[in-house]
Order: C-alpha cells, then structure tokens, then sequence
C-alpha cells in the first residue's frame, strides 16, 4: 500500500483516461443529461469495482455524465487553491496504474462524491 498525494492521483487519472480514451469521447454534457446522473454514477461504481472496458449498455448522456465527472475531478486534483489538491488517498501498489486510478474514484464516492449535484 502507498500514499498518494492529488498531482499523483491528477496523474493516475490522465494514465487511466489515455489507456482508455473511450472515457473521454461521449462529448459535452448538456443540461438534459441531468436525467442519467443515477444511471453514472452506477457506471462509476461498477468500473470502480470491476474494472474498465467500455461503455457497454449506458446511455449516452451517462458516458457524458462520466466523462465530465473525471475530467472534473482531475482538474480539480491540480487547483492549488482546490481542498482536494490537499488530500491523499491509499492505493494497492501492488496493482496496476489503472487500478490504482479506480481505487481512488471508488474512495472519493464512498466520500459523498456520488451525491447528484457533485458531478456536475
């Protein structure tokens, strides 16, 4: 197990949107999508816990919802003046970059990241 800070989670998201650039093609959010915001964060848990290999059956405003959330989330990682710029999380060293990312989504919507109005 390690300890890492918010450039080194910033930075096993961006390794986890590279190794899947999937995750980051379903466009811009629109403000229908809201409709889908159960039906993402279901997605987000499900790839927090079994892993990434593509959309599947999700709508598409859910891939949108995904795709903004973790775009979102990394920018926040790197604001200096963001309070999760300070955070660390614990990842499993012994697991791959991109599961280490994954433990770190799971971890932040454990903390309430999964209530509707935080993805946007």
């Amino acid at each position: 197990m390690k300890t890492v800070n918010a450039e080194q989670a910033a930075e096993l998201i961006f390794a986890l949107l590279k190794a899947n650039p999937w995750l980051n093609t379903p466009g811009v959010m629109t403000e229908n999508d809201y409709h889908a915001k159960d039906e993402a964060i279901l997605f987000l848990w499900q790839i927090a816990i079994h892993g990434v290999n593509g959309f599947g059956d999700t709508s598409e405003p859910a891939q949108r919802i995904v795709s903004g959330f973790l775009l979102d989330f990394m920018g926040k990682l790197m604001q200096p003046e963001h309070p999760l710029n300070r955070k660390t999380w614990l990842v499993d060293d012994s697991k791959s970059i991109i599961d280490q990312a994954l433990q770190i989504i799971a971890a932040e919507l454990v903390e309430g990241h999964s209530r509707p109005q935080d993805l946007h």
